[in-house]
């Protein structure tokens, strides 16, 4: 049958039941696109800049055993205008998507938000709902899940002369990417910040071939599914889990796949067979040495996004927009 996008997701024989679709509402128009810089006053413009150094120093800092003084200070940021609020989402998640070992506790940190930060009028349709700290979130995660749409036009878009080494890494950067996305909105949905659907959504981009899997997207797969199954798992759902892991259970058997995703792929059937009873501990109850020594052992097993070198580099300068 054929999968999200019309893909084969082959499978033995081809006589596979269809993947359940369940259809998400595409983002019609971005309610964060910065409206041209000219529109904000000069006064404007500097304050959002000294927002932006507070913001980064703040996130460079935060770690799992500083998060309640941390976060206070990050409540207490002063947000002005709508452009101030898209800013600092845009930093908070490009810190989750690198850091994913620190996912529970930049979702935290979203909620927190969310509860606290102001909202901003629509400046376009006065009658429009209000833009809200979990609106603007959500549709930075629904822009980040559809950009593998145009990962072919960027692609296409690189000047002729582009070699396949770095045609490859463009690729292989915005795979990560997406994939950091996903891990990302299971720690939303864990903390109720997103509906069910989305996860379902998920689910099925992963399980997206059969036949010839992905290394990264099958990590992403029993991550994710590790992270939110439980909560996914119940009745109404049933139909739809029984054939995920239907399907996880003959990737589990594909020798095309690495011996250590084989074993992983066993070991999230084996927690639903045992009633999601041995979920390991998150990250944000760990002590953050602890969790840098387990990003630097998944970097040397090959994992697809750890933190190079357990380290967690700090956000750098430049235009956050781009």
């Amino acid at each position: 049958g054929k999968g999200v996008g019309g893909r084969d997701r082959g499978g033995r024989g081809g006589r596979q039941a269809p993947m359940p679709f369940i259809e998400v509402k595409p983002l019609e128009q971005s309610e964060n696109r910065y409206v041209a810089a000219g529109l904000q006053s000069d006064k404007e413009l500097d304050e959002q800049e000294k927002l932006i150094r507070t913001c980064k120093s703040l996130l460079n800092k935060l770690s799992p055993d500083n998060f309640e003084k941390l976060c206070s200070q990050f409540l207490d940021l002063e947000i002005k205008t709508r452009h101030d609020m898209v800013a600092i989402i845009d930093l908070v998640f490009d810190k989750a998507l690198f850091e994913p070992l620190f996912g529970t506790m930049y979702a935290s940190l979203c909620v927190k938000c969310a509860e606290r930060f102001p909202s901003f009028p629509d400046e376009t349709d006065p009658n429009a709902k209000p833009r809200t700290f979990k609106r603007l979130l959500l549709n930075k995660c629904q822009e980040e899940f559809e950009k593998e749409n145009s990962l072919q036009a960027e692609l296409d878009a690189l000047p002729l002369e582009t070699s396949k080494e770095e045609r490859d890494l463009v690729e292989k950067k915005a795979k990560r990417r997406m994939l950091g996305n996903i891990r990302f909105i299971g720690e939303l949905y864990k903390q109720k910040m997103l509906a069910e659907k989305i996860m379902h959504e998920c689910l099925i981009k992963l399980l997206g071939d059969i036949e010839h899997p992905e290394e990264e997207s099958v990590e992403c797969l029993c991550k994710l599914m590790t992270t939110i199954g439980q909560s996914i798992d119940h009745e109404k759902a049933r139909s739809h889990m029984d054939e995920y892991f239907t399907r996880m259970k003959e990737l589990s058997t594909n020798p095309a796949l690495a011996n250590r995703l084989r074993f992983m792929l066993q070991e999230v059937i084996d927690l639903r067979r045992g009633g999601w009873a041995s979920r390991k501990a998150d990250a944000v109850a760990k002590p953050a040495a602890q969790v840098h020594q387990e990003a630097m052992r998944e970097e040397r097993g090959g994992g697809f996004n750890a933190p190079r070198g357990g380290s967690r580099p700090p956000l750098g300068g430049g235009d956050v927009r781009k």
